[in-house]
């Protein structure tokens, strides 16, 4: 793959990743303005609080940028792209119809507990950015992308195995609960299939990746423009119940 394409996706993935920050503060705030529920189980109460997990969590906002560096194939990569956009609209209408929020526990004086603390004093307040979990879904997606890029199994397995300690994360720093965590597997699980099916299906073999992109948002478009939609009649709801 020449120089010159592997820079335009790595222009493609910054104003991606920029994009996303923004609409997911912007939605933080919305959340904010919603009543919540607390869907804790007894399972979620069993697990411990393991501060030290925190290094981990906050690892999560670049490790979507190691496909960047292992990429070989960009089709894989367009794939992640997409499926992190798709499932993001799916999580954000799930974040808005069923806001869920949770007791923080009391946490300790080390470093990791501060840096944590820091963290839910920063979150968005009562949260709802919950359910399903992108951190989750995310994480799964960087997992099935990495595959097939001509990587030694070690390091597929090494990047699988960071994809479970992020997702572990989650719940082992009392940022998410256990509904959220299968709520995000549940979604990856789904949604990276069926989006790869598609694709496979409209791209014809040979197509160079960054038309193949283009061509398969606009295949997508319905599917997108849907997704809005329904997003916007939770939002209507919400606003003039």
């Amino acid at each position: 793959m020449p120089a010159s394409v592997r820079q335009r996706y790595v222009r493609i993935g910054l104003l991606f990743y920029v994009a996303w920050v923004a609409v997911f503060i912007l939605e933080g705030f919305y959340a904010t303005i919603l009543p919540t529920s607390d869907p804790t189980i007894w399972i979620d109460r069993q697990i411990p609080v393991v501060p030290q997990f925190v290094w981990v969590y906050v690892s999560c906002y670049i490790f979507p940028f190691v496909l960047l560096v292992i990429t070989s194939n960009w089709h894989r990569f367009n794939l992640a792209l997409l499926a992190i956009l798709l499932c993001t609209l799916v999580a954000f209408i799930g974040h808005l119809a069923y806001p869920v929020a949770f007791e923080r526990p009391i946490l300790g004086s080390s470093l990791s507990a501060r840096l944590l603390e820091f963290i839910y004093a920063n979150d968005f307040k009562p949260g709802a950015q919950n359910f399903p979990s992108l951190h989750v879904a995310i994480a799964w997606i960087v997992a099935f992308a990495s595959r097939g890029q001509g990587l030694r199994k070690i390091a597929e397995h090494g990047i699988l195995l960071y994809a479970l300690l992020i997702i572990a994360s989650t719940v082992l720093i009392k940022q998410h609960l256990v509904l959220d965590l299968l709520g995000g597997t549940f979604l990856a699980f789904i949604v990276w299939p069926l989006l790869k099916e598609s694709y496979d299906r409209s791209i014809p073999a040979g197509q160079e990746p960054l038309g193949a992109l283009f061509s398969m948002l606009r295949t997508l478009t319905p599917l997108l423009v849907v997704c809005g939609l329904s997003l916007l009649v939770v939002i209507v709801a919400r606003e003039f119940p």
